[in-house]
């Protein structure tokens, strides 16, 4: 990621479904495999969130060394976790292969971890829970991380949350973002629990498109419905006026 080979798609996919569910992302951030910077962003990620996910570096090759940073990130000894041990020597005996080294190493995980079973690929997960906030550490893998986020993560992760996300979005066309911005900041001022971003969709026919996104979080759901929809009408109302046609 770190020198563009690979797009960083997980973070988009983690940070679209987080925020359904009412979890507020504070920052992504993408790391080299190097123990220290990755011991770093841990012991500062636990100083300011709740949750922590990481994805990528618990394979067996000599750079995936995510689950030693992160024993040593938390001070606890790094240990072949049984289940994980169990369900590594599972799928190697079932394609005929030994048990190496370097595939024993996937099953080492920071003492009192839980392992995640990974249905589509070989490298477990890892869940860690310190003084009610939740570590997690995924594979890299789109498929793997997507896979054990839904089965073993849904659930568990409501608990660390009680708050509702909504969304609304229009189209505006005719009037740049420019034109738009003055609007877009009277309405945010007017309600400021609704965050408002206008994405310019290109042109047709020279003719300006915006997106207008509306989202906010809270915990009275009637409340935030109330908000959402004032703010829009008032972007729509003010943005017509200006020469905005709305979709």
């Amino acid at each position: 990621m770190l020198i563009g080979k690979v797009i960083n798609t997980n973070a988009s996919w983690l940070a679209q479904r987080l925020t359904e569910m009412g979890i507020k992302i504070r920052r992504i951030l993408s790391v080299p495999d190097e123990e220290g910077e990755i011991i770093e962003v841990i012991r500062a990620g636990l100083s300011k969130c709740r949750i922590i996910i990481l994805t990528g570096g618990l394979g067996p090759t000599y750079d995936d060394i995510t689950n030693i940073a992160l024993a040593k990130a938390l001070n606890r000894k790094l240990v072949i976790n049984p289940d994980a041990f169990r369900e590594i020597e599972e799928k190697y005996r079932a394609q005929g292969l030994p048990l190496t080294d370097v595939r024993i190493k996937m099953s080492k995980m920071p003492e009192g971890s839980i392992s995640l079973y990974n249905p589509v690929g070989t490298a477990p997960g890892i869940l860690i829970e310190i003084n009610n906030k939740l570590i997690v550490a995924l594979p890299g893998v789109p498929a793997e991380m997507k896979a054990i986020f839904q089965e073993h993560l849904l659930g568990r992760l409501t608990n660390y949350t009680d708050s509702i996300y909504l969304e609304d979005r229009f189209i505006v066309k005719g009037i740049p973002e420019s034109k738009a911005a003055p609007v877009l900041r009277d309405a945010y001022q007017a309600n400021p629990s609704i965050y408002i971003k206008s994405h310019p969709k290109g042109a047709e026919f020279n003719i300006p498109i915006l997106e207008i996104h509306l989202s906010t979080i809270g915990k009275d759901k009637e409340k935030l419905k109330k908000g959402l929809q004032e703010t829009k009408e008032m972007l729509i109302r003010r943005l017509q006026d200006i020469g905005g046609k709305i979709e």
